[in-house]
């Protein structure tokens, strides 16, 4: 239920975290590109996405008065309005990128469809054991990228840390296997004392306690949508040619192949950098 839920208000939120970057938007940042400076551009994507919080902000607590009182959950409200403020900024991190760098049409199909990978990649059905240790133990990856993953896991930790009898002897004893069944063993709760992320998500201990990756995540999100954005005004401002202090097409070309592939190998690396920490 509470992964359906997450998977709802993302689905929600696409849609009005794209306004910001994308449609009109967009067209105006690519035609102010071509008469304004990298800079320029830069500090008007710094204006957007601090005036976006207000949004997030408001979302966030909509989502925590809708969310808390129906979900019999031990977790308190404050609990409940971080996790949800987090997860919210790191959707809109997400959905800068496919604003910046997709039509209004495609990015929105684009938004959607990363709601529904997230929610898959969410560890309930398949586990997240299973999920990690799948393509030789880079499966991780896939549940560390995922903020539905990073936010029902704290909510669920919320829920047993504030419970108070979850972690008592004869609780472990009976009800753990209902617990570790679906990834989150209480035999297992303290795993993260002792090892990473990474580590204690392969042995069903899919806990999380504080809700300080999913900023981490959220930031990395909004430093590839900054880099998109230069890199499609600058070369909208050249005519469609990135340049990159290249007078010649083919140099100019495959710079552009390393830039992107340079970008890619880092999100890969600090995504992996989230499952170190504990």
């Amino acid at each position: 239920q509470n992964g359906l839920f997450l998977m709802l208000l993302c689905l929600a939120q696409c849609v009005a975290a794209q306004r910001y970057f994308g449609g009109e938007e967009r067209e105006v940042a690519m035609r102010e590109a071509s008469l304004s400076s990298l800079s320029q551009v830069l500090f008007t994507f710094v204006g957007k996405d601090v005036a976006s919080l207000v949004e997030i902000f408001l979302a966030a607590a909509v989502f925590t008065l809708t969310f808390w009182p129906d979900s019999k959950t031990y977790a308190h409200g404050t609990d409940v309005f971080e996790t949800g403020f987090a997860l919210l900024y790191c959707l809109w991190g997400f959905n800068h990128i496919l604003a910046i760098t997709f039509r209004q049409s495609i990015a929105m199909q684009m938004g959607i469809i990363s709601a529904f990978l997230s929610f898959l990649c969410s560890g309930l059905k398949p586990t997240g054991s299973e999920v990690s240790n799948a393509m030789g133990g880079y499966g991780v990856l896939l549940l560390l990228a995922s903020p539905i993953r990073w936010g029902l896991s704290q909510l669920i930790t919320w829920n047993v840390i504030r419970g108070g009898t979850y972690l008592s002897p004869l609780i472990i004893k009976l009800g753990d296997w209902s617990f570790a069944e679906r990834g989150f063993s209480l035999a297992k709760f303290d795993c993260l004392d002792e090892g990473t992320i990474s580590e204690c998500w392969k042995v069903d201990s899919s806990w999380a306690h504080n809700s300080g990756q999913l900023f981490l995540l959220g930031f990395l999100f909004r430093f590839l949508a900054v880099m998109c954005l230069l890199i499609t005004s600058s070369a909208h401002a050249n005519g469609g040619q990135l340049p990159l202090g290249s007078n010649s097409i083919t140099k100019s070309r495959i710079l552009r192949d390393c830039l992107m592939t340079f970008l890619a190998f880092l999100t890969l690396l600090n995504i992996a950098l989230l499952g170190t920490t504990h």
